[in-house]
């Protein structure tokens, strides 16, 4: 092989490190860095969460995004596990273009109201720009938790059924950080602005 092969070879190699790690880096941080939640006193998310679930009692929204593959895990682990009872629950799905997907039938039909929304709806009626997220309310109409349903990214453990039994012990629960997807073009900007991971 000549010298202009070889370096013509090296400068192949060099570009695809360079390209292949700031793929990777644009995917790893979209999905390790925990995304921002409005707080339990944001008044904007009570009354938007108030108002899509006016039955008195307990109250647990589920805000999924459909494009969000953290978001399909978390729909599975709610068909999948019991939920608890004398919980009124929600699921909201987020979608780019206001459809109904295959998830929606599913939840459906194991009891689960769904209503669907667009990105930008999410943003200005509930103060959300990510997915998953869960959101509890008290008999009260007041917030008891926003955020996440795992500790760790992609962790297995989910622990939305002991939030929703010490919100309703009166316990101050913290939040969990919330892993998951942008679902606004501003979040998802901020997160990867160079648009690497949209283009895998």
């Amino acid at each position: 092989m000549s010298r202009y092969r070889r370096m013509l070879a090296l400068v192949g190699l060099v570009a695809w490190l360079v390209v292949g790690t700031a793929v990777g880096g644009a995917l790893l941080i979209r999905h390790l860095v925990a995304l921002p939640t409005p707080a339990r006193t944001d008044t904007t998310l009570r009354d938007a969460v108030r108002k899509l679930l006016p039955q008195r009692g307990w109250r647990a929204l589920h805000v999924m995004y459909r494009d969000c593959p953290c978001s399909q895990r978390t729909i599975a682990h709610l068909l999948a596990s019991p939920r608890p009872a004398e919980l009124a629950e929600l699921v909201l799905i987020v979608d780019d273009d206001r459809q109904s997907g295959p998830e929606d039938a599913r939840l459906r039909a194991a009891g689960f109201p769904v209503v669907v929304i667009g990105p930008d709806e999410l943003r200005g009626r509930f103060h959300l720009e990510a997915a998953p997220v869960l959101i509890v309310m008290s008999p009260e109409g007041e917030l008891a938790y926003v955020g996440g349903y795992n500790r760790h990214k992609q962790g297995a453990a989910y622990e939305d059924l002991a939030i929703v039994a010490d919100a309703r012990a009166r316990h101050d629960v913290a939040p969990l950080p919330v892993f998951g997807c942008a679902t606004s073009s501003r979040l998802a900007n901020e997160v990867d602005p160079l648009h690497l991971g949209r283009a895998l």
